[in-house]
This record gives C-alpha cells, sequence and structure tokens, in this order.
C-alpha cells in the first residue's frame, strides 16, 4: 500500500518537473528535454518526437453544459461586421455545383462532343494541374499571380470570399469536403480567367518550409511568392500587395509569433495523416460534446487540427475563419490540406467507400450542417454526401507530386528549394524551402540554403556586388504583364 502511494506521488512530482521543464524553456524543436530531481540526484530524459515542433497536447471535448457558451457548432462574425451577401451570378449556380467536365462545360462557353467538353479554340477541357507553388516556372507562376489580381481587382475574389467568411464549415466531417467544394468552384473561375486553363491553384507544401531555423523567413514570405510584412504585420511587397480586404483594409495581415500553438505542416505528420486506417483522424467530429458517443482520441495530429496551426502560424487574417480567406495563403493552403486528404482517399478506401464513408449524423458530435444529408451552407445544391464523390479528381483536377529528392539524386526541380541530406544514413532526404535575405540559416551553413547571397554567421548575407537573381522577364511575359 504504502509502495503504491509513494509511487502515486513520483509520478506526480515528475509530471509537475516535466510541466515546469515546459513552461520554463526545456522544450527544443522536435525534442523535449525533461529535468528529474531524484533524491540528490538530476536527470535528463531526452524525448525525440516527429510530430511537432511545439508541445501540443490532445484536444478535450466540450462540456453538455458549456454547449451554448462554447464555440461549438458557431461560425464567428464580429458584431460590427458590415455585412455584404456572397451572392453567386446566375451562371455560376446553373454550372459550379457540376460534378463532371460535361455538366461544366457551358461555364467554359465550350461545347460537349462525343463526350468531351471542346473549348472555344477546339482543345479539350482537361483536368487542372495543382502544383507546388514554388514548383512552377517563373514565367507560369507570375501569369497566376496576374490572373489573381484581376480577379481581385474586378471585386470577383472577394465577392467569393464572402462565401467562406459567412458559411465556413468548421469542426466536424463536413469541414474537408466544404473547402474542398469552395475550391473546386473558385478553381473553375480562375480557369476561366486565366490564359492558360489547364493552370490549376497551387498548393502551400509548408512542409518545404517547417525544417527551417525561422520559418517565417522561408522565401515562400518573400517579395517573389506571398509578400513580406511590416513591423505591423501588415503585408508590404509582393504580387499580393495592397490586396483590399473584405472588410476595407488597405493590406493583407499576418501576425507570425503571435500565436506560440502556431506551426506549419511537417513530413511526418502529413504521412501519419495520409496512411492512418482512421477515418476519424481525417473527417472525425473535432470539437464533440462530452456526450458524443465517439470512440476515437482527439487526436492533437487529426486533419483539422493541423490544418489549424498553420493558421495560427501566419495569423492575423488567417487566425479567424470570417477573415482567413483575405489571404491568399489561405487558398494555397486549403489547396495542401485537399492533397492530404485526397491522398488519404487514395491510400486508406476503395473507390466505393469513397463515396459512401462518412461518420455517423449525432448532434451530440457535431452540428446538423455537417450531417452527410444535409446541403452545404451557399454551396447548393450539394449536400455534404456529394462532396465524397470521385469526380473532383477524375473530372475537374489532379495534384503533382510533392517535391522530393534522393542521395542519389539530391536536386529537388526547383532554384527556390534545395535537398537537405541527414547524417545518418538510414534517414531519408527531403526538400527545404530556401529563405529570404538575411534568414537566420544556423545549422545548414553547407547547404545552398540562401536564395539570395551565403549563409554567414548563422544569417543570409549578400556581397554588395552580387546581383539579385530574379530574371529579366521575356518579350512575351513583358506583354502579358502591361
Amino acid at each position: 500500500m504504502y509502495s503504491s502511494i509513494l509511487c502515486f506521488i513520483l509520478k506526480m512530482l515528475l509530471f509537475l518537473v516535466a510541466v515546469w521543464c515546459f513552461i520554463f524553456g526545456f522544450v527544443d524543436s522536435y525534442t523535449s528535454i525533461t529535468k528529474y530531481l531524484i533524491g540528490n540526484k538530476t536527470y535528463f530524459e531526452r524525448f525525440d518526437q516527429p510530430w511537432f515542433r511545439h508541445m501540443h497536447y490532445d484536444h478535450e471535448r466540450v462540456k453538455d453544459s458549456e454547449k451554448d457558451s462554447s464555440a461549438f457548432g458557431k461560425h464567428y462574425v464580429p458584431d460590427d461586421d458590415v455585412f455584404i451577401a456572397p451572392d453567386w451570378s446566375k451562371k455560376e449556380q446553373k454550372y459550379l455545383g457540376c460534378l463532371n467536365r460535361t455538366c461544366v462545360c457551358g461555364f467554359y462557353d465550350g461545347e460537349v462532343s462525343n463526350g468531351e467538353c471542346i473549348l472555344a479554340g477546339g482543345k479539350k477541357l482537361k483536368p487542372a494541374k495543382r502544383v507546388e507553388l514554388r514548383m512552377l516556372s517563373d514565367k507560369n507562376r507570375k501569369l497566376i499571380e496576374k490572373t489573381w489580381n484581376s480577379m481581385k481587382k474586378s471585386g470577383l475574389y472577394n465577392r467569393i470570399g464572402r462565401v467562406h467568411k459567412y458559411s465556413g464549415v468548421h469542426s466536424g466531417p463536413a469541414f474537408t469536403i466544404w473547402h474542398r467544394e469552395f475550391l473546386k468552384r473558385l478553381e473553375i473561375i480562375l480557369r476561366t480567367h486565366s490564359p492558360i486553363p489547364e493552370f490549376g491553384i497551387p498548393f502551400f507544401d509548408s512542409t518545404l518550409d517547417s525544417p527551417l531555423p525561422d520559418p517565417k523567413e522561408s522565401i515562400i514570405f518573400s517579395e517573389l511568392f506571398l509578400g513580406e510584412v511590416n513591423e505591423d504585420g501588415f503585408v508590404k511587397n509582393g504580387p499580393y500587395h495592397n490586396w483590399e480586404t473584405m472588410e476595407g483594409r488597405s493590406q493583407i495581415l499576418r501576425k507570425f509569433d503571435y500565436d506560440k500553438g502556431g506551426e506549419l505542416l511537417n513530413n511526418a505528420r502529413v504521412d501519419w495523416l495520409i496512411n492512418n486506417p482512421d477515418i476519424n483522424m481525417i473527417l472525425g467530429p473535432t470539437m464533440p460534446l462530452t456526450s458524443c458517443p465517439m470512440n476515437h482520441t482527439l487526436d492533437a495530429r487529426m486533419l483539422e487540427y493541423s490544418h489549424d496551426y498553420v493558421h495560427f502560424f501566419i495569423n492575423g487574417d488567417m487566425s479567424k475563419s470570417y477573415s482567413s480567406s483575405n489571404d491568399i495563403a489561405f487558398v494555397y493552403h486549403h489547396c495542401m490540406i485537399d492533397w492530404i486528404f485526397e491522398h488519404w482517399r487514395q491510400n486508406q478506401q476503395t473507390r466505393q467507400q469513397r463515396e459512401i464513408d462518412y461518420p455517423l449524423s449525432d448532434e451530440r458530435c457535431f452540428p446538423f450542417w455537417h450531417f452527410a444529408e444535409n446541403p452545404m451552407p451557399l454551396l447548393q445544391p450539394l449536400k455534404n454526401q456529394d462532396a465524397l464523390s470521385n469526380g473532383y479528381t477524375d473530372h475537374f483536377y489532379e495534384f503533382d507530386k510533392r517535391p522530393s529528392c534522393t542521395r542519389e539524386k539530391p536536386d529537388c526541380g526547383s532554384k527556390y528549394l534545395f535537398c537537405y541530406l541527414p547524417e545518418n544514413p538510414h534517414e531519408l532526404p527531403y526538400c527545404v524551402s530556401k529563405l529570404r535575405r538575411n534568414g537566420n540559416c544556423e545549422g545548414f551553413e553547407k547547404y545552398p540554403i540562401c536564395y539570395w547571397g551565403k549563409c554567414i554567421k548563422g544569417r543570409c548575407k549578400e556581397s554588395q556586388n552580387e546581383h539579385q537573381k530574379i530574371e529579366k522577364p521575356s518579350n512575351f511575359l513583358e506583354l502579358i504583364m502591361k
């Protein structure tokens, strides 16, 4: 009896010491070091875990008594918000809910012939290609940027963004598929405004940035891609500089380092998700009531939670569901979430299962608008179960592979990436993003981590005579960018 009591006390002391160590900094990137004081001796326990850069605990259910006062089933919009209806045009209402290319053909002003959609120039309408943003050629990336900016200037981008602002679905099984349908519609519209309709929405694979000493200094957050921010967090340069938000602010807001729980995706967690046989880790409720009769843990690695941490990392507009669609990073990030969802479907489900498997409807687990048979808010006439269709990747888009490299071929296929070779020969190499100017390169001195300059004393430094690596545009590109 006394030994069991002593054991319990010791465990409690060790737990308190572990918490103390976490609070006061005995946690490093991907490694936690816990200090134990036992008797008059000190012991250190080193725990390497691949899932997170910061400590994330499993989530808790919402108490039934707190249902009304909690975030359960709520989509928050500020009380002082000036409502502008997120309307679809008649043409959009007619075609955007389609689940195959011949159905949507009229939206592209094409004609159906022999089961194919033929565009005005005589080409067949093919699935869009979704490519990681840094794997696009400079010319193609700038074409997409030009198209986004045209949609922004006309007010079209904000009009579609308001669909998410006022009806984005979260904290349940419809989260992933509602956003899948939303992206599909946005992509169809993007393609009709693009000079090359084969272009799909690029995806932002943040696993490329997570290994960096300070991921916010990645080249993805430079003037070449998503833009840098000033001291107040407003985007100050880049292709999306001075994007007016849905609320009328003149620039996108990002607050890096504001939320200590924010972090990017990493390879281990993506692999854990796409190879997980438990559907609840992908589509399960993430904010259920204590009375919900589910049999799974609210694992911090679940797809929606993993998605959340990226929002919290970028923060600012991205930190709230009602404002996140202001930032183009929202679109690129959700395209990556859809990449994870589709690869999980391909790995873990048969073709038939993909279209029918869905968590059981129960209002103790998630609100009714998550139910399989319920219409998607502002994405009618589709129901939630309709967005399980194989038609998305059969007809509308296909994903390119994520950047990769090997020891035999240490090349990631992009000048914006480099191949990291672990010292342990049993560990596989992987691609990492290069850094923007003056980025923290500590620990990567032997790698070409700096896009501009070289890694000197832990920082990317340019010599006075060094020219920038930005290529001058071709005559064709100069013409289309005017």
